[in-house]
């Protein structure tokens, strides 16, 4: 437990709701080696990296969503 895949610096588990229909949704996230990668939450809520991550809601089509939880792989 805690360990991560070799070619990722860390991994996280994103809970967003959708802005639209309000459903909740969890995306999973690996976050590639690089100088300034996340590796803690608080990190990746400072990151460019987070912003860069796409959001698309299936039972709705809604593009807007809404970060409220984030948990360390």
């Amino acid at each position: 437990m805690g360990e991560v895949a070799l070619g990722y610096k860390a991994a996280f588990k994103l809970h967003i709701r959708c802005d639209n229909c309000m459903r909740e949704s969890i995306k999973a996230v690996n976050v590639p080696f690089a100088d300034d990668a996340p590796m803690d939450p608080e990190d990746l809520i400072d990151s460019a990296f987070l912003r860069s991550i796409p959001y698309y809601c299936r039972p709705c089509s809604g593009v807007i969503g809404r970060l409220f939880k984030i948990e360390m792989v």
